[in-house]
Formats: structure tokens, sequence, C-alpha cells
């Protein structure tokens, strides 16, 4: 059951943007300042604060991993298509077919 509420839990974390836990978060600390009063409804609005920096943070360094994991790919593709474009020039040549390698084969 917890990989279903790690799921959950990262679809809340990173797909809705921070931005959006303003408004449930607002109210919910109007709610509080109804029932409980101003310090209740203060010590939650410290709390959101933390909470949307944290989630800001949280979401702008997964987009910074993101961005780093595709550069790495890409360089990772261009190495592999410049080393496959090289074996190819090395190896298209008919004339070296048969040119010693420096290993013996008897």
């Amino acid at each position: 059951m917890s990989g279903a509420l790690d799921a959950v839990a990262g679809f809340f974390g990173y797909a809705v943007p921070w931005w959006a836990w303003i408004l449930p978060g607002a109210l919910a600390v109007a709610v509080l300042l109804r029932l409980f009063g101003v310090r209740a409804a203060g010590i939650a609005a410290a709390v959101l604060a933390l909470v949307l920096v944290t989630r800001r943070a949280a979401q702008r360094g997964y987009d910074r991993a993101l961005k780093e994991g595709e550069r790495d790919v890409s360089k990772s593709l261009s190495a592999a298509r410049s080393a496959r474009d090289a074996a190819a020039r090395r190896d298209g040549d008919a004339r070296r077919l048969r040119d010693d390698d420096g290993f013996r084969r008897d």
C-alpha cells in the first residue's frame, strides 16, 4: 500500500505547482482563525509559508535534475554517435581489410 501512497505523494508534491497550495492553505488558516483565534491562525500561516517554500525548492530541484539528466543523455548520445562514425570511417576502407592488426592467428 505504501507504493500507492508514495505515488500519490509524488504527484501532489511535484506535479501540482507550489502556488496551487496557496488557496487551500489560506482557507485552512481562515478556518483556524475563525475557530481557534489569532494565535492558531498565525502558527498555521507560518507552517503554510514553510510548506510553500519547501515545495518550491523541491520542485526547482526536481526540474534542475530533469534538465541535468537530459543534458547528460544528450552528451552520451553525442559521444556514441561520434564513436560510431569514427569506427565507420576506420573500418569502411576496403583496402585496409587485410592489414595486419598485430595479433597472431596461427
